[in-house]
């Protein structure tokens, strides 16, 4: 896998994006300025109500404008967000920035799962896509950790050094996706009947119905927990580097949740997602009953679960999902699961702040029986993946070449073959015949079992792919 250079591109590339090093002092940084606490959740609340709205026409957007110059979008739009936010002086443009960087938070729902998910499936190379997806989130949980330890330090030499700092990485983030390349055929001309033609398509297909509900619960569930981090620290008097400390914890345990993932066979993965589900749950009980062991191994018990959850979710909903329509499901997954945030960890916050952060982890523990109950009753329905391979994660079906390199498509909804769907028939006939008809699974990280060259051609012995 990391033979192939698009994928070393994309993972360093990844990694400066992925660095929060404005994510545990934002809210520091806001009141340092002199805004007042009501003004920072305000702003809060804009970003919320924005990025959700936005989620449906970027989705679009990035489904339609190719994937490489979707990518440029989301590094760039970066440059333009941190940069913003170190030059906030007043109520408009601390507004201004925050409605930006929504509309940034919403292009990253699916972009980059889609650009990986079809560099895959494009590379020479014989790439396995969950193996890839699991590296990716493990580069992305390492970003993270990293940041979070010099958050502080940074801050303490200069409040606005840290966004400077992630601004200046994204612009070498920009820098690198301009040598990586285009997914052949991912720019197409399209109408909004074009659009809802393949939403309604799409929507007939079951298995992506089960991975969109399965991830908008793991992402309300999963999510929302976390807001309960920092009342548990100032809860125990931890202190600043403490408090750094069990971040970084809790990103260290998803970069192992996130190799895991990669390696967990398409038999297991029922396995895999209840197995996440339920750590969540249990890290959220034990918080509950003995919050004292929570920095340090109840949290990053949740931070495994929930890496190993979502990155075997992004795989399953990247099969399961057309490519016409790839960025938008993550979309509507982060909108749907937005609108439950929204309310969830708010509530959380002041059930925190009026009673105490085990009483709200109790709270939330019983709400997530319910949410934990749903997931379970969908998991034991999930269908496998169309010639899903016993043996261990399949790789990502790759189709023959179909029509020429660069050509755009007309906007009909099924004008192309899906790369992400297996063709059985070495017949493929005509263009517009194999769309819709191919095995429905295609999302952001999942590998189906591939027909080798020689299979579609008998004369033709002789693979000429390597192995990752």
């Amino acid at each position: 896998m990391l033979r192939s250079r698009a994928i070393r591109t994309f993972a360093v590339t990844q990694f400066l994006l992925e660095v929060q090093f404005w994510f545990p002092i934002w809210l520091i940084y806001l009141l340092d300025l002199g805004f007042p606490l009501t003004t920072a959740v305000l702003a809060d609340g804009v970003f919320r109500i924005v990025s959700v709205a936005c989620e449906f026409p970027v989705g679009v957007l990035a489904d339609r404008v190719g994937r490489r110059r979707a990518y440029l979008m989301l590094a760039g739009g970066a440059v333009l967000t941190f940069a913003a936010i170190t030059q906030i002086r007043t109520v408009q443009m601390l507004f201004a920035a925050w409605v930006l960087w929504a509309v940034l938070w919403a292009l990253t729902s699916g972009a980059a799962s889609a650009y990986l998910y079809e560099l895959c499936l494009q590379d020479e190379l014989e790439i396995n896509p969950a193996r890839a997806f699991g590296l990716i989130r493990a580069v992305g949980s390492g970003s993270v950790l990293l940041s979070l330890l010099a958050a502080g330090y940074l801050y303490q030499a200069d409040p606005r050094l840290p966004f400077a700092v992630t601004a200046g990485l994204a612009a070498l983030a920009f820098l690198l996706a301009l040598t990586l390349p285009e997914i052949t055929g991912s720019r197409v001309v399209t109408t909004l009947s074009s659009v809802l033609a393949d939403i309604r398509a799409a929507v007939t297909d079951v298995r992506l119905r089960q991975a969109v509900w399965l991830g908008v619960l793991l992402l309300l569930f999963g999510w929302s927990a976390r807001i309960l981090f920092q009342p548990l620290a100032l809860e125990l008097g931890l202190s600043a580097r403490l408090t750094g400390t069990m971040y970084a914890a809790f990103a260290a345990a998803a970069v192992l949740g996130g190799l895991l993932a990669g390696y967990v066979p398409v038999r297991r993965r029922r396995l895999a997602l209840t197995v996440s589900f339920l750590l969540v749950l249990a890290t959220l009980v034990a918080v509950s009953q003995a919050e004292w062991l929570g920095p340090f191994l109840f949290l990053p018990v949740m931070g495994f679960g929930y890496a190993l959850g979502m990155t075997v979710l992004e795989v399953v909903t990247n099969e399961a999902t057309p490519r016409r329509v790839r960025a938008l499901v993550f979309g509507v997954v982060t909108s749907l699961a937005g609108v439950g945030i929204a309310l969830a960890r708010p509530g959380l916050g002041i059930l925190s702040e009026q009673h105490s952060t085990a009483f709200a982890a109790e709270v939330w523990a019983g709400v997530g029986v319910l949410l934990v109950g749903l997931a379970i009753w969908q998991i034991r329905r999930l269908r496998p993946a169309p010639d899903a391979q016993d043996a261990g994660p399949c790789l990502a079906a790759r189709p023959p070449a179909v029509g020429l390199p660069g050509k755009q498509s007309t906007g009909a909804t099924a004008d192309r073959p899906d790369p992400a769907r297996p063709q059985r028939n070495t017949d493929l006939g005509p263009p517009g015949t194999s769309g819709h008809a191919a095995s429905p699974t295609a999302s952001a990280l999942h590998p189906h079992s591939r027909l080798t060259s020689s299979a579609r051609n008998p004369q033709n012995g002789r693979s000429r792919r390597r192995q990752a």
